[in-house]
């Protein structure tokens, strides 16, 4: 390994000689690109230094906790200035530096291996050095290899997954521009993630007021592909960076009354720009610089926190662009990536159910389709569907799964995206809709006319597929012929016997929304507060599975088994057979009843608690310490009994004849209604059923030595699981590096979007007006609670403490349990029908929705009150008094 490189190096030297910085540069100067001249001290030109630091006290330890990690950077820093330049760097540095005028200056810059990649940036973690001298090279060289020392860097490292107790540093020395005017170029816009967008930053002086956020800079959005510049602001440009004559850099006043660059530089700037998004192949973001007219390319980046999107769902940049909704997030509250097989896996099961319900699969069109699963996301195409149903009829059926998605489809001018005449794939669905469903309709009324009656017939078939379920496993357990199963004929099979389930499951929901629809419909006529009243009479309704879940999770909490033990004492006496026989049976029928449900539960990656003895025990044990009187089973029979008192006192507001009307449509609510939540408990059933086959697949196939390890099998696709005897593994494992590639990208997505289009534009709502210290959402639960935030982007992120406002983006049966302590919920994505009002309604938890960005609104701590009555939010002073 060579101690140095020149910038120019016709050969790329590899990434950790050099790092990512110095890398970038030379395949850029490769590029043809104007980047000034340099060179770069290697890792190994550090090599002794970092020897001698790993060596410092504790070291090992130190990196492995994160709370060690300022006082490992203390102690690295403290040795590193101590130590010395050898003979040999001494003589490589001179050697650098001959090349140049003896009056010339230089950038020293910081280059980590670890730096400037696809899946990680190190954005502002590393030292440069600017203004440099022959006489002040050497204290700036150490400078930035120290700065691989601290403490920022070792948290990036381990938020990121690298190694941190791995040290590596590489230095560029490059030849010091004196910019007139100099800043940062992004080739999409990361205001809105547009792929047809670059933007431009700039000030005057040296680009480090703009790269380090000194100041508010212009801002230049041009159009890629008419070459134009849409839109430009006037920075403030407080201040600038300038060189000094003799070294250095001083910080003056910046030119505030014009733009510091003309049009054609900023013309001449996107050209620069695609150019080099092409010559890389990626979204990149640059530094740039002009001095004397010239343009110069300072360094290059991958940009790592964009919202990416498939190839097949991008329309070209001149074609009609096509509206995704995510319906991953807004229907089912999946905030985080769907895996690779996870996607595959539910693409199967949308496509058998529209062959089943539309009578074909209107999933294979993606730019033409209904819905798709694909990139880690579940999208709906939002333009077919509207073209198709109309927009007041998608807004309406929206409305009860997600509030603010409905809002913004309404609000926003969506002209652009609905096509002209109806996409083939949506040909024929109508038709297809009626005459596969009409049996549907007929069962529909048949459960309105007589809902006890309906359930009595429909319960043998549930248990039926319940038993359909085990068997499954039962029979797959014991069998040899693992090996030879075709995933697609066994999931298929699985979804076909859900679906016909599901024929005389829905009926049930359908009726019990007709019927809730229309005591609504007639409320409204007799009552001002008829939103409020139809909230109470929707409480404690039965066979709700996931209340049900909620109820017996509480119990089993208040049992000493679960009271009185740790888990690891629990562990030992479940395992020595010491737990009492009705405990162990009741125990039993809780974890083949509700031990698979966990947060993500559509993925089929997704480890269940019942793999995992620890997470199932603490999500029962965290009730333990629960009131009676705030129990679930407490607020249960509350809620049931204001719903009941609610429905009397309407009955004797109203006539004769209203009577009779409410008297059976509430009956038909209270019977079917809660069984909405079984559509989706059977289905992750079902999934349990199908990650347990792929998983003693795995196995087979790790003990014959053809996979590596159980949970690699998620990534391949389920046609490549199907093949996977037919290859060899060095292709197999290029096909899963292959499929991980994307996810890459997907990882970086701090907050994924509601809507998107087929170019990259996130659409976002315009901010609701609020009074200074409020926010605004949408009531989904009624009810006036002060209390403190608790922001929660996980369930078991960090304890919910009783009385304590949950906030989070969106939730899913997963977590269930946490609404037991929260006396609020504030969700950002969420409707009336959504998992976290359904379980908010049904605890009496004051519930709001739809509070755009609230996760980044609202603090830990963070005193509030919340009338989610009305939907307000307001923001308390300290001193305000919490009333009980």
């Amino acid at each position: 390994m060579k101690k140095y490189y020149d910038l120019n190096e016709a050969v790329l030297p590899e990434l950790n000689e050099i790092g990512g910085k110095a890398q970038s540069l030379i395949k850029l100067t490769q590029g043809g690109f104007n980047v000034p001249s340099g060179s770069v001290l290697s890792v190994d030109f550090f090599k002794d230094w970092l020897k001698q630091l790993v060596n410092v006290d504790s070291f090992v330890e130190l990196t492995q906790d994160p709370n060690s990690y300022k006082e490992l950077a203390s102690k690295l820093k403290e040795k590193a200035q101590a130590l010395e330049f050898t003979k040999e760097q001494i003589n490589i540095i001179q050697s650098i530096l001959s090349k140049y005028g003896i009056n010339d200056m230089y950038a020293v810059r910081s280059s980590s291996p670890e730096e400037d990649l696809t899946g990680a940036s190190f954005a502002g973690g590393y030292e440069t050095v600017l203004g440099v001298t022959m006489d002040t090279i050497y204290p700036s060289v150490k400078d930035a290899f120290i700065s691989c020392l601290d403490e920022r860097v070792f948290f990036y490292k381990h938020q990121n997954d690298f190694d941190t107790s791995i040290l590596r540093i590489a230095v560029v020395i490059q030849k010091q521009i004196n910019s007139e005017v100099s800043g940062v170029g992004f080739s999409l816009n990361p205001l809105n993630n547009c792929f047809d967008e670059a933007v431009v930053n700039a000030n005057s002086g040296l680009g480090e007021s703009v790269v380090s956020g000194m100041v508010t800079p212009d801002e230049y959005v041009m159009d890629k592909v008419s070459m134009t510049i849409l839109d430009k602001k006037l920075g403030s440009k407080e201040k600038a960076i300038i060189l000094l004559e003799n070294g250095g850099t001083k910080t003056v006043d910046g030119i505030q009354t014009e733009y510091a660059l003309n049009d054609d530089q900023v013309l001449q700037l996107l050209k620069k720009i695609i150019e080099i998004e092409n010559y890389y192949d990626f979204p990149v973001d640059i530094e740039w610089a002009f001095s004397k007219n010239r343009l110069y390319i300072l360094q290059s980046r991958p940009i790592t926190t964009y919202v990416p999107l498939p190839e097949d769902m991008q329309t070209k940049p001149d074609e009609k662009r096509v509206l995704y909704l995510d319906g991953s997030l807004t229907k089912q509250g999946i905030t985080t990536p769907i895996s690779f097989l996870g996607c595959d896996v539910i693409a199967l099961t949308q496509s058998k159910m529209f062959e089943r319900m539309l009578g074909k699969d209107c999933s294979k069109d993606v730019m033409g389709g209904l819905a798709t699963t694909r990139g880690g996301r579940m999208y709906v195409n939002a333009s077919s569907t509207i073209k198709f149903q109309g927009l007041k009829k998608v807004v309406k059926a929206w409305r009860t799964a997600d509030i603010a998605s409905a809002e913004m489809l309404e609000t926003i001018d969506l002209s652009a995206y609905i096509p002209d005449k109806l996409p083939d794939a949506m040909k024929g669905l109508k038709w297809g809709a009626v005459k596969n469903n009409i049996g549907a309709v007929k069962l529909t009324m048949k459960a309105s006319k007589n809902p006890l009656g309906y359930k009595a017939w429909y319960q043998p078939y549930e248990d039926a597929f319940d038993t359909y379920l085990d068997g499954t496993i039962k029979q797959l357990s014991d069998s040899k012929e693992v090996l030879s199963l075709r995933f697609e004929t066994v999931f298929t099979e699985i979804i076909n016997r859900y679906y016909e389930l599901l024929n005389k499951m829905i009926p049930m929901t359908y009726a019990a929304e007709l019927a809730r629809k229309n005591i609504e419909k007639q409320l409204k006529k007799h009552f001002e507060d008829y939103e409020m009243k139809m909230q109470y009479l929707q409480r404690s309704l039965p066979d709700n599975v996931t209340i049900d879940m909620g109820l017996m999770m509480y119990a089993f909490s208040q049992m000493k088994e679960i009271k009185e033990n740790s888990f690891d004492t629990f562990k030992h006496k479940l395992v020595k057979g010491k737990l009492s026989d009705e405990f162990l049976k009741q125990w039993e029928n809780y974890v083949n009843q509700y031990g698979f449900r966990i947060t993500n539960e559509l993925d089929v990656a997704v480890v269940r608690p019942w793999d995992d003895l620890e997470v199932l025990f603490n999500q029962i044990k965290m009730m333990c310490d629960i009131d009676e009187a705030y129990s679930p089973q407490k607020i249960y029979d509350d809620s049931k009994q204001l719903r009941e008192m609610t429905y009397l006192q309407l009955r004797k507001s109203i006539s004769k004849s209203g009577r009779k009307k409410l008297d059976k449509k509430y009956t038909v609510l209270v019977e079917l209604g809660g069984k909405r939540e079984a559509l989706k408990y059977w289905y992750a059933r079902s999934l349990v059923v199908m990650r347990q086959i792929l998983i003693k697949k795995a196995e087979e196939y790790v003990s014959i030595g053809v996979l590596k390890e159980v949970d690699d099998i998620f990534w391949l696709s389920l046609d490549q699981i199907n093949r996977i005897e037919t290859v060899s593994q060095s292709v197999l494992y290029g096909w899963i590096e292959k499929n991980k590639e994307y996810y890459c990208k997907l990882n970086r997505v701090h907050e994924f979007p509601k809507l998107i289009d087929s170019r990259g534009t996130i659409l976002r709502m315009p901010m609701k007006e609020a009074e200074e210290g409020q926010l605004i959402g949408q009531p989904i639960s009624p009810g006036i609670v002060t209390g403190r935030v608790k922001v929660l982007n996980e369930p078991n992120e960090k304890p919910l403490n009783k009385g304590e406002i949950l906030v989070t983006r969106a939730t899913d049966p997963g977590w269930t349990p946490l609404f037991i302590n929260a006396s609020a919920i504030l969700l950002e994505v969420g409707g009336l029908l959504q998992h976290g009002a359904l379980v908010a309604r049904e605890y009496g938890k004051p519930c709001i929705a739809g509070i755009e960005n609230v996760m980044h609104q609202l603090k830990d701590g963070q005193l509030i009150k919340i009338d989610a009555i009305q939907g307000i939010i307001e923001i308390l002073d300290e001193d305000h008094e919490i009333k009980s």
